[in-house]
């Protein structure tokens, strides 16, 4: 085959085609910010506001500028700009075009650099009427030299203007540059710790740190180096920094947990850059016991290809010889966090109210094959005698018994067991989980739920045995529905029913 005949794709076509990549615009302009780091600019200031009734964007930085050529790539996608793979923030050459095409119809830059001022653009309106990839380039004007000074004063550096802003999620100024600051101090947290200064509509971003490091009540679990080994033979191998903390306790506001619950978990790191927030990363399911726990992934841009970053630098996958390494240090580590958590919370329960919840969980028992159950969760492992249980000698074969630390879900007979746990007086009616084959239900005695229907009725074994059944009943639904990935939707679910219930049982 000769693969000689050119196949352009339609402009016109691709251009409107990229502005719905699944951007979020704060992550957008989070990567226009990057190309403002990877040039070097301590400060950056970017201006929110409306003109003549249409909202723009300006990002301004007195990095090093660009000179004609690098501006030529860096206003085209797939840039072929030279970057530095363990220290720069982009990837793919596509952030500045992307990013600015997902936020508006128009892309205008100007940059000064030792060599000179240039400008250049692109109308996405152009294109399509053109339908051919084309864009303005040439020196800067008289006047864009003017604006340029007006921005960044009269050194170097680089002024990004987007206008024909129709893709904005919020068009509130005031509120998309207060959402936006936050995002940014979070994402950026570290540049601004080493002295990059981010302004948002005359505003500082300050750095947000999810660990609160800083706070003396924030207990350290883990910060280690794990060395990871991936490639064909696994000649590679890398270190990925692992942080675990525990946030200090604080009194549970109505709805906290749920808050909570959306906030726990990894925060994933690039090249000391935040790529996403608040994930399990398989290394645990979210759940109240882990309200606390914060961790953070420090991964270099060299293992870019083996943790499945996509160019929108917003989630990785990895490659599972890399999950399975890294299940093996940070999943007893999250087993661990959960079972001290929940211990923390157990009451003792009286010998009658162990006799009540005895006889919920002997009719659960007998009508287990009638029941819709959630899945059991076990560890598939390799039988003792296999060849890779026994030589374990070299790091090679170690590695591959990490890769049985695996789970799966499995149809079996359930167990059932029932505690009673301080949770909070703002907490939610119940929390339960699988542990192996037995379904874990830990009521809530500080709830008023429990308190009218358990603790005040222990003597009326059938009212209390019927609160038994509806929790079981709605703590399999939870487990079966989390087990379909809606996670969400459910934590939702129980923080409204469980603050309805508290106000209106007080």
């Amino acid at each position: 085959m000769q693969y000689i005949t050119p196949n352009l794709p339609n402009a016109g076509r691709l251009v409107e085609s990229l502005r719905h990549l699944g951007y979020g615009n704060y992550e957008a302009l989070a990567d226009i910010v990057d190309n403002s780091i990877d040039a070097d600019a301590k400060t950056i200031a970017i201006k929110v506001h409306s003109k003549q009734g249409q909202i723009q964007i300006t990002i301004a930085d007195r990095g090093r500028g660009m000179s004609r050529s690098v501006l030529d790539e860096a206003m085209r996608l797939g840039s072929l700009t030279e970057r530095n793979q363990r220290s720069d923030l982009g990837k793919f050459g596509m952030g500045l075009v992307t990013a600015s095409l997902s936020l508006a119809r128009k892309c205008h830059v100007l940059t000064r650099s030792d060599e000179g001022s240039y400008s250049s653009a692109w109308d996405v309106d152009e294109i399509v009427l053109q339908n051919s990839f084309v864009k303005h380039l040439d020196s800067a004007t008289s006047e864009e030299e003017a604006l340029l000074t007006a921005e960044i004063g009269p050194g170097t550096g680089t002024l990004v203007i987007l206008t024909k802003c129709d893709n904005l999620s919020n068009r509130t100024t005031t509120s998309f540059a207060s959402n936006l600051k936050n995002h940014l101090g979070r994402v950026h947290r570290y540049f601004i710790n080493a002295g990059s200064n981010i302004f948002v509509n005359d505003d500082p971003a300050p750095a947000i740190d999810p660990l609160q490091l800083s706070d003396a009540g924030t207990e350290s679990v883990m910060d280690d180096l794990i060395s990871v080994h991936f490639g064909l033979d696994s000649e590679r191998a890398e270190n990925i920094r692992v942080r675990i903390v525990l946030l200090p306790e604080t009194p549970a506001t109505e709805l906290d947990v749920n808050r909570s619950m959306k906030s726990q978990g990894f925060y994933v790191m690039r090249n000391q850059r935040e790529i996403m927030a608040a994930t399990a990363l398989n290394f645990f399911t979210k759940h109240n016991d882990f309200n606390r726990m914060r961790g953070e992934l420090f991964l270099p841009g060299s293992m870019d290809s083996v943790v499945g970053i996509e160019f929108t630098k917003r989630q990785v996958e990895f490659d599972q010889n890399i999950q399975d390494q890294l299940n093996a240090q940070l999943v007893p580590v999250c087993r661990t966090i959960k079972r001290r958590e929940a211990t923390k919370k157990r009451v003792q329960t009286s010998d009658a109210q162990q006799r009540v919840h005895a006889q919920s969980v002997k009719v659960i028992t007998e009508k287990n094959k009638l029941l819709l159950k959630p899945k059991a969760v076990i560890e598939k492992r390799l039988p003792s005698k296999d060849p890779k249980t026994r030589e374990m000698a070299s790091g090679e074969q170690k590695r591959e018994r990490k890769e049985l630390n695996r789970t799966q879900s499995v149809e079996s007979e359930l167990n059932c067991v029932i505690r009673e746990e301080r949770l909070g007086p703002n907490g939610q009616i119940y929390e339960c989980d699988m542990e192996g084959r037995k379904l874990v239900i830990r009521y809530n005695i500080e709830h008023p739920f429990y308190q009218r229907f358990v603790g005040d009725k222990i003597d009326e074994s059938r009212s209390v045995t019927a609160s038994d059944f509806l929790i079981f009943s709605m703590a399999s639904a939870e487990l079966r529905e989390i087990d379909e990935g809606r996670s969400d939707s459910i934590n939702n679910f129980k923080a409204v029913l469980s603050a309805n219930l508290r106000t209106l049982l007080n």
